[in-house]
């Protein structure tokens, strides 16, 4: 592939990972392309001068067109949060991913950088996970299965000799720019309401990724030749427990701290309301069998392929990371 020109296209940019790394790629001299749904808010991204194209990734028409030109696609678009049908999982993620694969192999698109999910991994058990953990194999988690149907249509199309495909599987993404209903926005907000709860203590580690750290990573695999056909997880330097993270949060923040409930008693309730909100019977869900498993494992996310592979390196800490996203809590709390 050809670095020099250096013209990426982006969907997700409206968010908070696809908007930072299109921020980023401009401050690095890309010339940078989003597709935008049309309710979105764009004002960031034209104050940036970046190219927006109205359409959607369920509609595969006209997306080889707004490629035009672009060497790399950084697909972060997705269905987020909790409670979403089956069927819509699959269409937006995994369907969306295909439409994107074939426009971006009819336009010639040499690149492609997906922005998968540490959520594909098994987590039945206190885990370090590298690239070659074992992952879900069975359909406890719709979002899980199908960002690992999307993660598939990417290899089948890097192994068809399409396009260069690269995996990024990032641990909970936190920093400065989050929306309302992203991670550490929504925590606060379950923790105000006092709908939050540690796991048996919550002395358990947290797999964050500092977003500063993700976009750097997802640039580097846009840009080295050794990231095609490769999978690379993501996360920072520092792992604290979810206790220590709710104590920052109350004590800053002026909450009251979370009680702790046994993961036994929570597992049955958080697939219940699951079933709940996927039918509308549920506005909100409180907490899903996913976040049950993530918040009563120990897991540890391995960076060290991405290390070796592409000279990548966490640079933000824990404390420095929280103490960037204090003021937008605050602002939002």
């Amino acid at each position: 592939m050809s670095y020099q020109e250096k013209q990426a296209f982006i969907t997700g940019a409206t968010g908070f990972v696809g908007g930072a790394l299109a921020e980023r790629l401009v401050e690095q001299g890309w010339t940078v392309t989003a597709l935008v749904r049309p309710q979105s808010e764009t004002a960031k991204l034209e104050s940036l001068g970046i190219s927006l194209v109205p359409g959607d990734v369920c509609q595969s028409e006209g997306l080889a067109e707004a490629m035009a030109g672009a060497g790399v696609v950084f697909h972060c678009a997705a269905l987020t949060g909790v409670g979403h049908r089956n069927s819509d999982l699959h269409r937006v993620i995994a369907q969306g991913t295909n439409n994107l694969l074939d426009a971006a192999h009819t336009s010639g698109v040499q690149r492609f950088v997906y922005v998968s999910s540490v959520a594909v991994y098994e987590l039945s058990e206190a885990s370090e996970c590298d690239e070659r953990h074992a992952l879900l194999s069975s359909s406890i988690d719709p979002y899980a299965q199908a960002k690992i149907a999307a993660e598939k249509a990417c290899f089948e199309a890097c192994r068809a000799g399409k396009l260069e495909a690269t995996i990024v599987r990032p641990a909970f993404i936190y920093g400065p720019g989050d929306r309302p209903g992203g991670f550490l926005p929504e925590l606060v907000n379950m923790i105000s309401k006092g709908k939050f709860k540690l796991i048996g203590g919550g002395d358990h580690q947290i797999p964050l990724v500092y977003i500063s750290d993700l976009t750097d990573l997802l640039i580097r695999c846009a840009c080295q030749p050794e990231a095609a056909g490769e999978i690379y997880n993501a996360s920072s330097k520092e792992s604290p427990s979810w206790q220590e993270l709710a104590k920052v949060l109350c004590n800053e923040l002026d909450l009251k701290m979370p009680g702790s409930v046994s993961e036994n008693l929570v597992m049955p309730v958080a697939g219940l309301l699951e079933l709940l909100a996927r039918y509308k019977l549920l506005r909100t869900l409180p907490v899903s069998k996913a976040a049950v498993r993530l918040l009563s494992r120990p897991v540890t996310i391995s960076v060290e392929k991405a290390g070796r592979d592409l000279g990548y390196v966490s640079t933000t800490g824990f404390r420095e990371g929280m103490k960037n996203c204090l003021p937008m809590l605050r602002s939002i709390n």
